[in-house]
């Protein structure tokens, strides 16, 4: 009988891999998430409702169009921090996790989302989520062909480090704010990247809750927030998490995600 070992297979990383790779290991770990349960039965109602007049809108683009009016509203929690500067910025740009090929998902940056319908914002994910996976593909295909440059795992670490400590360079690349959604599980805690926190949704599904008493049957979902606690603490989670159910549960919900 052939040595399990022997069909072992091994295989070189290429110096896209390594760049992503360290990448990841330069950034610093999240404070702590914190998860609430939102009915979805006011989106559910806009959602259907743009439908059946032929506007194609989902949930991911709902959840971008609220993080940004609780945000907008409340502009304490609207900032980013490195070393010694703060910065509160003018707009609200949401950073996009769009599926990739490789095992960090290219981000696509949405600009002044406070200022944007839910169709527009639709519409902006739909032309541009193609682009932003090309370029993805051109930049993995420049670093395998001179990422060897820099050949040295801890050189690149600390060019990765310096430059995830500038504001701009952290804001171009994933905006001020980030929204993932994976509707295959139940709950998904994202990730932190270069932002102070960031949403992440699971699949909306029927859950039974108790209202006035009584069992009900409603469609619902969890959505987790993962923070950095060196900008937000618990309290500010809450609030956000807080402010961004009572959104989504608002019987105005509509004329606020249209932009009516």
């Amino acid at each position: 009988m052939a040595d399990p070992a022997d069909m072992d297979k091994y295989v070189k990383l290429d110096y896209a891999q390594r760049w992503m790779r360290d990448g990841l290991s330069v950034v610093g770990a999240p404070g702590f998430f914190a998860s609430l349960e939102v009915d979805m039965s006011q989106g559910n109602a806009v959602i259907d409702k743009l439908k059946r007049t032929g506007v194609r809108v989902t949930y991911t683009h709902l959840y971008i169009r609220a993080v940004a009016l609780v945000l907008s509203r409340k502009p304490d929690l609207h900032q980013l921090v490195s070393n010694t500067c703060l910065l509160s910025p003018g707009t609200v740009d949401i950073g996009l996790s769009v599926s990739g090929s490789m095992f960090v998902a290219p981000v696509l940056v949405i600009r002044d989302v406070a200022r944007k319908s839910l169709v527009e914002i639709a519409s902006e994910v739909a032309d541009k989520v193609s682009g932003v996976r090309a370029q993805q593909e051109e930049f993995l295909e420049a670093v395998r062909k001179w990422g060897w440059l820099v050949p040295f795992g801890w050189l690149r670490r600390w060019y990765l480090r310096v430059l995830t400590k500038q504001l701009w360079f952290r804001r171009q690349g994933v905006g001020t704010f980030q929204v993932s959604c994976l509707p295959d599980v139940d709950q998904f805690v994202p990730f932190l990247f270069s932002t102070s926190a960031i949403l992440g949704a699971g699949r909306v599904r029927d859950r039974v809750i108790v209202k006035d008493g009584q069992p009900h049957v409603t469609p619902t979902v969890i959505l987790s927030c993962c923070a950095d606690h060196k900008v937000w603490d618990g309290a500010k989670a809450a609030t956000f998490l807080v402010e961004l159910r009572e959104l989504l549960i608002s019987p105005q919900l509509e004329s606020l995600v249209l932009g009516l």
